[in-house]
This record gives structure tokens, C-alpha cells and sequence, in this order.
């Protein structure tokens, strides 16, 4: 995940299936590291870069086969389609997270997996865990 420093991203850091990410620079080593099967970029922390480090991926055969979601805190058509066309599989919406209906939960679980998805949603990890 490539996010800032914020508390509900500090909560899924502890998680060991999630490698947070704060700088632009630090994301190919992480995917070089970790080989993850998918990343999910904030978009509205990376806007400047998502275009570059999106064409890098996706023109990279090492990089190509790893999905990406785009955490987003509104939907913008035009935005929204030229993300698509740079590779990103999914992009998940801030009101599908704050203001969870049934099939925004779905859409969000068939991404992640879903005990980070219940972090995601509740802000806070599962006792025992």
C-alpha cells in the first residue's frame, strides 16, 4: 500500500500481509522484495506520480502481472477512465469504506482479502489477531 502516514494505515501495518509504503522512491524495491500480487495506491497522495509509476509497471514483464486498485476519495469519469487505461484493475471509492453498503463491502472483499478488508472497514484489527 502506498498511502501517507495516517492512523487507519498505521492499524494495517501491523498487518504482515501489508508492506505500507510513504515515498514514491520506495515503491519498486517493495515490489522487487516483496513480489506482492497486488498494490493498492491512494491516488489522491501519488496524483502527480500515478501516471509515471503506472506506465513503469505496466511496461515492466517482472511488474505487469500485479494488480493495482486505486484508493480514491471521489469518482471522476475522466480520471477514473484514464486509470483504467494505464492498467489499474480496480478503484475503490472513500464513501465505500466510511459508508459501507453491502455491495460496496463485496466489491471491496472480491479485491483484498477479507480480514484486511473488516481492518479497512472497522479501522481497527480483530481481537486476536
Amino acid at each position: 500500500m502506498v498511502a501517507p502516514n495516517i492512523f487507519s494505515v498505521q492499524l494495517l501495518a501491523k498487518n504482515k500481509q501489508i508492506k505500507h509504503i510513504t515515498s514514491v522512491d520506495r515503491v519498486f524495491p517493495a515490489i522487487y522484495e516483496l513480489a506482492p500480487h497486488i498494490i493498492i495506491f491512494d491516488y489522491d497522495y501519488l496524483d502527480k506520480d500515478m501516471e509515471k509509476l503506472l506506465r513503469r509497471i505496466r511496461t515492466n514483464s517482472y511488474y505487469n502481472k500485479i494488480k493495482i486498485c486505486c484508493f480514491k476519495s471521489s469518482p471522476n469519469r475522466r480520471i477514473d477512465s484514464f486509470l483504467k487505461v494505464l492498467g489499474v484493475n480496480h478503484v475503490i471509492y472513500k464513501d465505500e469504506l466510511h459508508n459501507p453498503t453491502k455491495e460496496s463491502i463485496n466489491h471491496v472483499k472480491s479485491i483484498l482479502d477479507p480480514s484486511v478488508t473488516d481492518i479497512l472497514i472497522s479501522g481497527k484489527e480483530q481481537q486476536g489477531e
